[in-house]
């Protein structure tokens, strides 16, 4: 029997899987990247690769109450039996089911397609359930094809979205859409890009393609909301100031953080999430500026998760974070200095923490601990949480020298829990309380550097480096922020 082939749209419906093998695993990556609210019933202990998932895990038996609410169910265990009474439970209930045990007393109401993904296009292939490796076979011998079908496809969303505000004939836009999908223009898009084909459009039409322009601030986030809106959230009001003819969002990069805001009812987006709605919005240009310190593991999956949504959008670009080129070192330091962070004393040591990481990125804070002895700032030294130079070595540091005052403060975007817990917490181990413990008088500053203008400043100018290769109109006007928390 042929099957009626559709695409589903199943952002927050609800799908349950029974099973929790290599099948079940399969289909439930699939509903977790089509937005799906998914619960998964399995008698075994839940898979360490799904730890981080965005799922409900319920270790039980199979029961019909489970049923309940799904709009889709999977039968997915290796359970013949329980399969069979799956299907029978959901079909008597009016659920759509599918099932991996599939028999002529127990059919499924639907196949799941071999399926190939690239942005807005899906390439799917069905046999019917008679040959399914053939289906992947197929998929995988067009894969290569996908990537330029996913520029094609934002190309024309764009051309489309335009002629939709400009032109209010339906019958002349048909006319348009028809002939810039003919053999002859997609062959033009093929052979000499989106920019010639783009330009094929505007002469067809008599109307060039307006590209809508967004913003992306990437942080890697804290759920403490009043230095959230101090810090990130001044940095955000910065670029939105200084670029008012783009839309300025955010994304937070920890998935921790992310979670924990979620429970407590505050909307925010991961990078992807950030993207896939943009897309949704119709933006056609994207800059992403990050707000860390130094390039480190998260700036770099930063680049590898905007590196898959390129051919989503006309333009998609990653800026670089404070500490990057060589000019940005002596950059930092005479913004540091103009806020008040650091000052030449005599008598008055600085510490900075950072935030460290075992990645190389983490080098960049005893390179900037050399640029401070560079530009004559003598009496300051770096220190950080999970890199080098470690709080070990920047005591180390201090006793060469005859200081008996520190001033403490974090080399950090935003002063989370990283400056209330480690740097200025009152417990044995923070910092505040081991430099006390070697004699010093410890004076704190616990504000982030995203409060302070001047720092501010520096992710702006990284921004507006970024754009200058798309010749992008900077103004300086009144904050379009549609999406900031």
């Amino acid at each position: 029997m042929t099957g009626y082939p559709i695409s589903l749209h199943l952002q927050g419906k609800k799908c349950v899987v029974f099973g929790a093998g290599k099948t079940a695993q399969r289909r439930v990556q699939g509903l977790l990247q089509a937005g799906a609210a998914v619960t998964v019933i399995a008698p075994e202990p839940k898979p360490d690769c799904w730890n981080k998932a965005d799922l409900t895990y319920v270790q039980a038996h199979y029961q019909q109450a489970f049923l309940e609410e799904a709009l889709l169910v999977f039968a997915a265990t290796n359970d013949t039996a329980c399969n069979a009474q799956i299907v029978q439970d959901a079909q008597a209930l009016g659920k759509l089911v599918s099932t991996v045990t599939a028999d002529a007393a127990n059919p499924s109401d639907f196949s799941v397609p071999a399926a190939r993904r690239s942005g807005a296009v899906t390439l799917s292939v069905t046999t019917d359930g008679t040959a399914p490796a053939l289906s992947a076979a197929i998929c995988d011998a067009l894969v290569p094809a996908l990537a330029d079908c996913e520029m094609l496809c934002t190309c024309i969303c764009t051309l489309r979205n335009t002629w939709k505000k400009t032109i209010p004939e339906q019958r002349r836009r048909a006319q348009l859409l028809r002939q810039i999908t003919a053999p002859d223009a997609l062959e033009l898009f093929r052979e000499q890009g989106q920019t010639v084909y783009l330009q094929y459009a505007a002469k067809l039409s008599g109307i060039v393609p307006q590209e809508k322009t967004a913003i992306l601030a990437v942080s890697f986030g804290t759920a403490y909301a009043e230095t959230r809106e101090q810090t990130i959230g001044a940095v955000e009001r910065a670029i939105g100031e200084a670029f008012p003819e783009a839309d300025v969002y955010r994304a937070f990069t920890s998935s921790r953080i992310v979670r924990r805001m979620r429970q407590n009812g505050i909307q925010v987006d991961t990078v992807d999430e950030a993207l896939e709605r943009l897309k949704q919005l119709g933006y056609t240009q994207i800059f992403c500026q990050p707000t860390y310190v130094a390039a480190g593991k998260e700036y770099e999956q930063l680049c590898t998760d905007a590196a898959k949504w390129k051919r989503s959008f006309l333009h998609l670009s990653v800026g670089v974070p404070l500490l990057m080129h060589t000019a940005d070192y002596p950059h930092l330091i005479q913004a540091m200095a103009e806020s008040g962070i650091i000052a030449h004393e005599a008598h008055r040591a600085y510490l900075l923490m950072g935030h460290g990481t075992a990645h190389a990125g983490t080098l960049a804070y005893p390179v900037f601990e050399d640029w401070l002895r560079h530009c004559g700032y003598d009496n300051v030294f770096v220190g950080t949480l999970g890199g080098v130079p470690t709080l070990e070595m920047a005591l180390a540091q201090l006793k060469k020298h005859a200081y008996t005052e520190v001033v403490l403060s974090p080399m950090l975007l935003a002063a989370g829990k990283h400056v209330q817990r480690d740097m200025a917490g009152e417990h044995p181990a923070s910092w505040k309380s081991i430099l006390e413990q070697n004699g010093y008088s410890v004076t704190v500053q616990t504000q982030g550097l995203g409060a302070y203008p001047a720092i501010q400043e520096r992710y702006v100018a990284h921004l507006r480096e970024l754009m200058a290769s798309q010749n992008f109109p900077e103004t300086r006007a009144c904050l379009k922020n549609p999406y900031i928390c």
